[in-house]
């Protein structure tokens, strides 16, 4: 059975690389094709997926429970000069974020799992010390509700 976390995170991955397909999108319990190393360049976005609430699913699959979704925006300074890129790529990012908000929410349906809320809660900057030569990232956190739909997933 796939956890909620690995439903949120797959899809989250899945649009942002359809949204973005000139930088790494990685998520944290997402695993790579065989033969293959969960990498990225300086540049990426990284998606993770946590419980902000006990989870009450495994009691009964159709309670709701909220989960807390991060994207970070990691960009190299050696990649982007000017920051502009940075600017772009964050903005891609949190068109993708409203385009789940509120009603939309739906459209994470699938899988096992059903979306009842999806909201940005805050942004945090700050300089990406993961980087080889400074960066920069913006990490957006999202509050989402929903429930296991199909325990068999």
């Amino acid at each position: 059975m796939k956890e909620p976390e690995e439903i949120i995170e797959e899809l989250m991955v899945e649009v942002l690389s359809n949204a973005l397909p000139d930088i790494d999108t990685i998520g944290a319990l997402s695993p790579v094709p065989e033969g293959e190393q969960k990498k990225s360049a300086d540049t990426y976005i990284a998606v993770f997926v946590d419980f902000e609430e006990p989870l009450n699913a495994y009691k009964s699959p159709l309670m709701p429970c909220t989960y807390s979704l991060r994207i970070t925006v990691h960009y190299a300074n050696a990649d982007d000069a000017t920051g502009a890129e940075f600017r772009d790529t964050c903005r891609a990012v949190r068109n993708v974020i409203t385009s789940f908000c509120g009603d939309k929410c739906v459209n994470m349906n699938g899988n096992g799992f059903e979306c009842d809320d999806f909201g940005l809660t805050n942004t945090q900057t700050a300089l990406d010390q993961d980087a080889d030569i400074g960066g920069i990232a913006k990490t957006y956190t999202v509050s989402l509700t929903g429930r296991i739909t199909n325990k068999e997933n």
